[in-house]
């Protein structure tokens, strides 16, 4: 059911941990094109990405991290607010306490109007969101080994 929006390449769970043994679901914001899928199918890929995560946490680990790489991310094209909205409750209702940190990285100037409607919706959960380059990406949270391939170069 999620096969064709999965190929788009869009999102997908890394296949190693961050340094704190965290699942990582990668989020290619410039591949998400607002109402190119129906947003139903959008909503199980979450679900289906997120199932995938948890699954691969480590015995004694709680919970996964999400990185939006925010690259090339156009606003007329890729701010999704429908898609976003069902975001943060997907992460915060339905699988509460399982999101240790959001990381939105290089995120462009165009990202931050899109980020000021977002934000209140996440509520106190917005203290979990750190914006960083992938610099800061690569030092902090993964190693040479476990770094994801979009943020080797």
């Amino acid at each position: 059911m999620v096969a064709a929006e999965l190929a788009s390449g869009k999102a997908y769970v890394h296949t190693a941990t961050d340094k704190y043994g965290r699942p990582a679901i990668v989020i290619r914001t410039r591949l998400h094109v607002t109402g190119q899928y129906p947003i139903a199918d959008s909503k199980r890929l979450a679900a289906y990405l997120i199932d995938t995560a948890i699954s691969r946490i480590p015995p004694g680990g709680e919970q996964i991290v999400g990185i939006f790489d925010l690259r090339g991310f156009q606003f007329a094209q890729n701010a999704d607010f429908a898609f976003a909205a069902f975001m943060v409750e997907a992460f915060f209702e339905y699988y509460p306490r399982r999101v240790g940190q959001v990381l939105f990285v290089e995120a462009p100037w165009v990202f931050f109007p899109a980020w000021e409607v977002i934000k209140p919706l996440m509520r106190k959960y917005s203290a979990l969101v750190r914006f960083l380059s992938v610099a800061e990406l690569r030092q902090e949270f993964f190693t040479k080994d476990t770094l994801p391939d979009d943020f080797k170069q």
